[in-house]
């Protein structure tokens, strides 16, 4: 049957079937929509300081994964209930021989000097899409952008990462709920379709599969919406822009105030999983604090630890710093997560987070030693394992293999490797980085 012909006989079956013109109209477009891939996200989350590891080793001899190996209190504890969806890398050092907090420049660019653009922009040029920067305390409030801060280079210059989630939000949704005449609406068509019962849309599902045997997007949006209407799923649609209640709770907030941390952390948070959810931003990093910052850790909803992040606790406590640090994991698994995991309206039938990386890296490997490297380094005379924390949350639409496992690599393998698997899984490349040539870790791909 012809195109035309199929959309015609697929119009007047949604409307015989008491559907409405506009949404039997969107219906009969995406009946000859092939379905496309998983639009697959990228979020990296900088975190400075390093890891003590003592408290967080998840690392088993059968390169399985125990985020649990530490107790309750463990840095990665809770990650926990998303464990089928984690991976941690063993051995990766920071690439072109950077060390100590200094290689806050390299963490995104691989490079030492910090001269080459930073990945997710470079992914984001291939992908022909924008690089989202959104920041937490990026910076001193009256100190303002310093060395310490540079993190994100776009273009061939450092880039101040968006500390309003207000602002961040409305660069994010900018546009969303525009029309795009021509081409059938996914969202929009999700959207309406909701008015429908359960019973109208079963009905138009195995009455629209009678006229065509090609597997059309038409057919995997029926069924997922059939899984809802039956309870069986959740779904976001986001044809306008969403309601954002942690971004909306500072408006009226500084964001550099270190006394507002935690309600900043979490609204970017937010602002960036809503934004992944919806598909209106693909690349995406997100800086919590900056080298060197001392912001002190007793800020509404934090771990109430009275001592600045580098000085008091990085180089004070390690039990101390260890909860610092877990409070991270905490507000990712509390906010993020939950939003990632739901039903991805590009790819019914699959979660945003089967389709996305979320990259969690730090400059330095232990916070006292101030090294970036991997191996042994002594706490009270005692040898720990250290690595450069590289934690890697989702599915990357089938590019990465299940959660779950320990990558171990050569010892000192660098990180530059790592941002290249991620350009592959993205659909990009990255054979090269300041000269220096790049190799896809293939015992992380699926």
């Amino acid at each position: 049957m012809s195109r035309i012909k199929l959309q015609r006989r697929t119009f007047l079956t949604a409307m015989a079937l008491g559907v409405s013109a506009p949404l039997a109209a969107s219906i009969s477009r995406l009946a000859t929509a092939a379905p496309t891939g998983a639009l697959t996200r990228l979020l990296n989350i900088y975190i400075p300081h390093g890891i003590p590891w003592e408290f967080a080793s998840p690392f088993l001899e059968n390169g399985s994964l125990d985020l649990m190996a530490k107790g309750d209190t463990g840095v990665f504890a809770p990650l926990q209930p998303f464990a089928s969806q984690v991976n941690m890398l063993r051995g990766i050092a920071m690439a072109a021989g950077a060390s100590n907090h200094t290689a806050i420049k390299t963490m995104l660019t691989g490079s030492a000097a910090g001269t080459a653009d930073s990945y997710d922009y470079n992914i984001a040029k291939q992908l022909d899409t924008k690089a989202f920067a959104l920041g937490a305390a990026p910076r001193h409030p009256t100190q303002g952008f310093n060395p310490d801060c540079e993190l994100i280079r776009h273009g061939g210059q450092w880039v101040r990462a968006q500390a309003s989630p207000v602002a961040a939000a409305d660069e994010l949704f900018f546009g969303l709920g525009d029309d795009a005449p021509g081409a059938p609406d996914e969202s929009v068509f999700r959207e309406e379709a909701m008015g429908l019962s359960a019973l109208q849309v079963e009905r138009l599902r195995d009455k629209v599969q009678g006229l065509s045997t090609e597997d059309s997007k038409l057919k995997k949006h029926l069924d997922a919406l059939l899984e809802l209407k039956q309870g069986h799923s959740s779904a976001s649609t986001c044809s306008e822009r969403p309601t954002l209640d942690r971004v909306e709770a500072t408006r009226l907030v500084d964001p550099l105030d270190p006394t507002q941390f935690g309600k900043v952390f979490d609204a970017q948070l937010e602002a960036a999983g809503t934004a992944m959810l919806c598909g209106a931003a693909q690349v995406l990093t997100l800086q919590a604090l900056y080298v060197n910052s001392n912001l002190v850790f007793n800020f509404s909803g934090g771990p109430g630890l009275g001592a600045g992040h580098h000085q008091g606790l990085s180089h004070g406590s390690r039990p101390d710093f260890a909860q610092a640090q877990r409070w991270f994991m905490e507000r990712i698994a509390a906010v993020l997560l939950p939003i990632l995991d739901q039903d991805d309206p590009s790819a019914p039938g699959s979660t945003v987070l089967d389709n996305s990386i979320v990259y969690i890296s730090s400059e330095v490997s232990d916070p006292n030693d101030h090294n970036s490297q991997a191996g042994e380094v002594y706490v009270a005379g005692v040898p720990i394992y250290a690595t450069l924390p590289q934690i890697l949350i989702g599915g990357a639409a089938g590019q990465f293999k299940s959660g779950g496992h320990v990558i171990n690599v050569e010892e000192d393998r660098p990180h530059s490797d790592v941002m290249a698997t991620i350009a592959s899984a993205m659909g990009t490349s990255l054979p090269a980085i300041d000269g220096a040539a790049t190799t896809v870790i293939t015992e992380l791909q699926s």
